[in-house]
């Protein structure tokens, strides 16, 4: 009779135990989910205490899916540690907080007269509990700051922007503007009414909670300084990093990379304008009226990404082992929002595709292609679309692997060498194109400088881009604009997420790093049988995980 292999039941027991709590891991494994996450100071806790006793478990099986057990006990133990900075518990950041998630599992959505429109007013009706069990984590957080690294309470600057937030819900009535279908009967119209009505007194609770009892007890400072700074940056990257040495890296990449940037402005746009006092933007504007590169109308747009998308997966097949999956995306245009592309991943059981999404401002449906390129190749393929479709696509993952482990460094890394990687693939057809690429790493760069200088203190070493020696928020607002042509509003709002999510800006140009050392030092070891796409499979073949692990496992099977 054989034994079930100790690892992996390790893992079975902390996702049955997470899928009480959370709908995702419910999913994962295939059994009832609950409406909403469980966001109670007592699952918070009780959740710290069950990884202690998983990493217990993953440290007295035998052998086993070593695979799993290395990602498995990485992100157990940084959890833990992001739990234990107060992190986790104060967590109040714009659009990644608790209840944002509630949003989010509503957002989009249509009541509908089925099974998944009775599952949407569930979600509605449960939305009050899960908001006042948000505010009672915040409260308990604060409570019990003596147990923390860092703070209990997040600062003023978060703590205002939910705020504002929050209003805005209510004064819109948001939850009660969820869409419901003509076939909906009379008694599920009521109750949507019903639970907006009741979510509209919770959130004001919350509201009251952040302005009136956090704020006057709120630290005013933004970033979380340099004893806890470390600790925050490798939950996000799922690897320990030398602070100074990403410090410097982040500046020489940015002077290198504005130095392209000219070069390249000036052979687009000639010497005039390469003599400007920006020839960056100058070149940009010239490339904005280009009827080679400007698209006009939503269909034109649609079609331009449904092309790209396509061509660049016929394309991408020589460094990888292409899923007929691969081809299952849609290519969506919204006019809800201004110039942002992004990835969803489509249904864990494949009944609705991946999406790659490109945002334009209502009424203004024109866009330029120059600067998107990078974009495409970030969230599409090689990118995010990839990424996720191939990790679905191994059958020996663990349900917790494919579904369930999400590493900033590991996702948004990946990408970002994506973008790299469709350079090397010839995907990158001419200096426009290769100029928006550079400006991509342009404002990844600025978030490796500002995210470490605003949160640790350090100062600004002498170069040529900036004059100051001391950061401030709108230093590293004014630094996106200028360098990286980054819209005035988004940099606002980019900073104001860097300095509530300490760490996560690395994860891109640093993930990105830690990816091609990793295939750096496969190839070192390999030489000249070195195959790229072996590495390719080799490395997404073990899932996500933190990168200190996925390094260790790929040089042990080199």
């Amino acid at each position: 009779m054989s034994h079930p292999d100790p690892v992996r039941a390790a893992a079975d027991a902390y996702v049955r135990i997470l899928a009480r709590h959370e709908p995702d891991a419910a999913l994962a494994i295939g059994v009832d989910a609950p409406p909403l996450p469980d966001l109670s100071p007592t699952w918070l806790v009780r959740k710290y205490d069950v990884q202690g006793e998983t990493l217990e478990a993953l440290d007295a099986a035998g052998e086993g899916d070593e695979g799993l057990r290395a990602a498995l006990r990485e992100r157990l133990q940084r959890e833990r540690l992001l739990f234990e900075t107060g992190f986790t518990p104060r967590l109040v950041a714009g659009l990644a907080t608790p209840v944002h998630l509630v949003r989010y599992a509503i957002e989009g959505l249509t009541v509908t007269p089925d099974a998944a429109g009775e599952a949407l007013i569930r979600r509605l009706e449960a939305t009050p509990a899960a908001v006042r069990q948000y505010i009672a984590a915040l409260r308990w957080a604060r409570d019990n700051a003596d147990r923390f690294t860092g703070t209990g309470v997040a600062p003023v600057r978060q703590l205002d922007t939910l705020a504002e937030q929050v209003e805005a819900w209510i004064d819109g009535d948001w939850f009660g503007q969820v869409a419901v279908e003509g076939g909906v009967d009379a008694v599920a119209r009521r109750r949507v009414r019903a639970a907006a009505d009741e979510i509209a007194p919770a959130l004001g609770e919350l509201l009251t909670l952040l302005r009136a009892e956090l704020r006057p007890v709120a630290p005013s400072a933004d970033g979380v300084g340099e004893a806890v700074y470390p600790d925050l940056a490798a939950g996000m990257l799922g690897a320990r990093i030398d602070i100074d040495d990403t410090y410097a890296y982040g500046w020489t990449e940015l002077e290198r990379l504005v130095t392209e940037a000219r070069e390249l402005a000036g052979r687009i746009a000639g010497p005039e304008a390469a003599a400007s006092e920006d020839p960056v933007r100058a070149a940009a504007s010239v490339l904005d009226d280009d009827p080679r590169y400007r698209l006009e109308g939503v269909d034109a747009i649609r079609s331009w990404l449904a092309e790209r998308v396509a061509e660049t997966i016929e394309a991408v097949g020589e460094a990888f082992d292409l899923p007929a999956s691969v081809r299952h995306v849609e290519c969506l245009v919204s006019e809800a929002a201004s110039g942002v592309v992004y990835y969803t991943p489509g249904a864990p059981d494949g009944s609705t595709p991946g999406r790659v999404v490109w945002t334009i401002p209502s009424g203004v449906p024109v866009a330029a292609s120059w600067q998107e390129v990078t974009s495409v190749h970030h969230e599409g393929v090689p990118g995010h679309h990839l990424q996720f479709v191939l990790t679905a696509s191994y059958p020996q993952l663990h349900p917790w692997q494919r579904h369930l482990c999400h590493v900033h460094g590991y996702a948004e890394g990946w990408a970002h060498y994506a973008e790299q990687l469709a350079d090397e693939l010839g995907l990158i057809r001419d200096d426009a194109e290769r100029l928006g690429l550079v400006l991509g790493q342009i404002w990844r760069s600025v978030r490796i400088v500002a995210d470490i200088g605003l949160h640790t203190g350090r100062p600004i070493p002498a170069n040529s881009l900036v004059p100051e020696r001391e950061w401030t928020p709108e230093l590293a607002r004014r630094m996106l604009v200028e360098l990286a042509l980054v819209e005035p509003a988004l940099a606002g709002f980019e900073v104001d997420r860097y300095l509530g999510w300490p760490g996560q800006a690395l994860a891109f140009k640093v993930g990105a790093r830690l990816w091609r050392e990793a295939r750096q030092e496969r190839q070192a070891q390999q030489g000249a049988s070195f195959s790229l796409r072996d590495f390719h499979r080799d490395a997404l073949a073990l899932g996500p995980m933190g990168l200190d692990p996925l390094r260790e496992l790929l040089a042990r099977d080199a």
